[in-house]
């Protein structure tokens, strides 16, 4: 019986050639399905090549981290725009009374979409950095920085999102803090938009002149090939 299973006698799973079916009896304790199913996918999971393991490993890098929270943020942005211009026709526009729950819904879309443009911004950086960071060659622990890369890209936008909330709340809490009336507040998100932009212009031009650089190094191994 399957409760009568010793934990130090081998099981069937762990026999080469026994089939997937039989590992329902190979497992101790719990219900008879839960020692099914832990049974059969300890089987397969080690049936799994080891080159699918190795592919999964190397998927799991920084660069491939990287990318994901990029997309990720292209995806948060098209959704809050979406979300906030939703709120502003539909629940704010069409509301004729306009009440303090309608305002407080289409300001915090507002906040929220404000974030995540800021956000994409900012891993659009973090993509840079890490490009010229590979291309110079740095050697440091990519563990380490991809922390760094994670409050570069995710908490950033925080620092100026937080201080414009309140001065639009504090000063121009009107509607859906979609007017600008004093353009100062409006400028405490566009700076950081601006200077993410400006670093990325000067990180790509770095970057030209170390392929370039590259590029003619290699050069003076071919005698034929000129680099226009």
């Amino acid at each position: 019986m399957p409760g009568n299973f010793s934990p130090g006698a081998p099981s069937d799973s762990s026999q080469p050639g026994v089939p997937w079916q039989r590992c329902a009896g190979a497992a101790g304790g719990g219900s008879p399905e839960g020692r099914q199913d832990g049974g059969c996918l300890s089987v397969l999971g080690s049936a799994l090549p080891p080159d699918a393991l190795a592919v999964r490993r190397k998927l799991r890098c920084t660069r491939n981290y990287i990318h994901a929270n990029l997309f990720a943020s292209f995806g948060l942005r098209a959704t809050s725009v979406i979300v906030k211009d939703a709120l502003l026709e539909k629940r704010w526009g069409m509301e004729r009374a306009r009440s303090p729950r309608a305002a407080i819904g289409c300001r915090a879309a507002q906040v929220v979409m404000q974030y995540c443009i800021l956000a994409n911004h900012y891993w659009f950086l973090v993509e840079a950095v890490y490009l010229y960071k590979l291309l110079i060659g740095a050697v440091f622990s990519e563990r380490n920085y991809y922390r760094l890369y994670l409050y570069l890209g995710w908490g950033t936008p925080v620092v100026f999102v937080v201080p414009w909330m309140a001065a639009k709340y504090l000063k121009e809490n009107a509607e859906c803090w979609a007017l600008n009336e004093n353009m100062a507040y409006w400028w405490i998100i566009r700076i950081p938009i601006l200077l993410a932009s400006l670093i990325n212009l000067l990180i790509f031009m770095r970057i030209l002149k170390v392929i370039l650089a590259k590029l003619r190094a290699n050069q003076k191994g071919y005698a034929d090939y000129k680099l226009r």
